[in-house]
């Protein structure tokens, strides 16, 4: 399935239909994937390809760091260091 097809999918769903739960599975999977992808592959790569919002991406950046405890100080930590949590070289 090319990357169009999967985004048609996934847009094809009913939002209504979909719960919290279901969500944060393909939102987990999700990060995992690109997670691993980056570590195998060594560079970072934008995920996003400008079919969302800058406040759709600070929304979610906000979701995935309240998850994990941090705080926007952890982050810019993380940020400012010379490679990315997974030593990967910006």
């Amino acid at each position: 399935m090319s990357a169009s097809e999967t985004a048609a999918a996934i847009e094809a769903l009913n939002a209504a239909s979909l719960t919290p739960d279901d969500i944060r599975a393909v939102l987990s999977a999700a990060t995992r994937w690109y997670a691993a992808v980056v570590e195998a592959s060594g560079q970072e790569f934008a995920p996003i390809d400008g079919t969302i919002s800058a406040t759709e991406a600070i929304t979610l950046a906000c979701a995935l760091l309240r998850a994990q405890d941090l705080t926007p100080f952890d982050l810019a930590l993380w940020f400012s260091r010379g490679a990315s949590p997974s030593g990967v070289q910006r």
